[in-house]
């Protein structure tokens, strides 16, 4: 009779655990409110982009910032009357030339970094198109080579600024020993350094007939503490501390699939990226101390759909993970079907912003960029 009891209060124990552990797990969800923001667009911007952030001037205005896709063209909306506040046009050629650019950070309105498309540079300029300086990357000051990156939003690879370093990023390059993720630019020495952590390896990246493949599907979050990483095909995320001499492996794993699903190295197809399974983007939201991992379920597509055009827009379904400042699952959010662009979204103080300007949403308009706010709630 005793050892029966003792079964009956492990039974029990067991019970309460995996009761408890699902009811944290639900705590949290994202819910839609009646807020919306609606830009109005000209006809020759579009309201599919990669590149764009938020950026708050020395008046305290707010504005949601995008380059134009294809063009050097930055756009600044006021958030709150939501209309065009101005736009700047960098030329690409002349003394103030900057070449094609490839995302921006806006420090303040005198000094922006535009990442050259083609080669290895960086330019800084100003609100009134002046070029200030261009930063060289080839090397770093240790003579270790370094590739083109950008800055995006799409791919969440926003600019970090701790003090006067400003923390970048390096592409991969899988005919090196090490191609460092991250690199600093110290911006009053112009010294550049690569930081000591490397794209991850993952089955079919030990492959060298071309330079890389998946590894540059990743975003960057910084919490004011720590970077937080987020391969697309990797289950776990990376914690780095901002030497970045510390890295901490953390599984994140969404309940809507077992694993992974990786495209071929060498045949992978536009419908792969639409249809497998696997992780998108980390944002840290600081108004609540919580972090929303994106995850792509596996799901088909209809045979009317492009996958190109598609993947523009994002994908036909996806789902945000909740974590605490712990990284502990909280909850996991599913959205519907070819509803909102998961390639568009930003926290702020009233919430997340979500883009639902989805071409195959019935709601859908070439004039206009659209974006829903979603709230947290238990």
């Amino acid at each position: 009779m005793a050892i029966f009891q003792q079964l009956l209060v492990v039974l029990f124990f067991v019970v309460f655990i995996s009761c408890t552990s699902e009811a944290k797990y639900t705590e949290f969800s994202l819910k839609e409110t009646d807020v919306e923001l609606k830009f109005q667009l000209d006809s020759v911007t579009k309201n599919e982009f990669y590149c764009y952030s938020t950026y708050k001037d020395n008046e305290g205005k707010d504005f949601f910032v995008f380059q134009n896709q294809g063009k050097n063209t930055l756009l600044f909306y006021e958030l709150k009357n939501q209309s065009l506040a101005f736009k700047i046009d960098y030329p690409i050629e002349g003394d103030n030339g900057i070449g094609l650019g490839d995302g921006f950070y806006i420090h303040n309105l005198d000094s922006i970094y535009i990442p050259n498309r083609d080669i290895k540079e960086i330019s800084l300029t100003n609100k009134s198109c002046i070029l200030i300086y261009k930063y060289p990357y080839e090397n770093d000051k240790d003579n270790k080579p370094l590739s083109i990156f950008c800055f995006g939003a799409a791919n969440y690879k926003l600019a970090t600024v701790i003090g006067r370093t400003m923390y970048i990023y390096s592409g991969p390059n899988r005919y090196v020993d090490h191609d460092p993720v991250s690199v600093t630019l110290n911006m009053d020495t112009k010294e550049i350094k690569a930081l000591p952590f490397d794209y991850p390896e993952y089955p079919g990246s030990e492959t060298k007939i071309k330079k890389y493949g998946l590894e540059n599907l990743f975003s960057r979050c910084f919490d004011g503490k720590r970077f937080v990483y987020s391969f697309y095909y990797d289950e776990d995320i990376y914690v780095a501390s901002p030497s970045h001499d510390s890295i901490r492996k953390i599984p994140v794993k969404s309940k809507y699939f077992n694993e992974v699903q990786l495209p071929d190295e060498l045949t992978a197809s536009p419908m792969d990226f639409c249809e497998n399974a696997w992780y998108g983007n980390l944002i840290y939201d600081k108004y609540c101390d919580l972090y929303y991992r994106v995850a792509y379920p596996s799901t088909e597509i209809e045979k009317n759909i492009r996958p190109i055009e598609l993947s523009l827009y994002g994908r036909k379904n996806f789902s945000i993970i909740i974590l605490d400042k712990d990284f502990n699952k909280v909850g996991e959010t599913m959205f519907p079907d070819y509803t909102y662009n998961s390639n568009i979204m930003f926290v702020h103080e009233d919430g997340l912003y979500i883009s639902d300007s989805h071409y195959l949403n019935p709601n859908f308009s070439d004039d206009e960029l659209s974006l829903k706010l979603f709230k947290i709630v238990k």
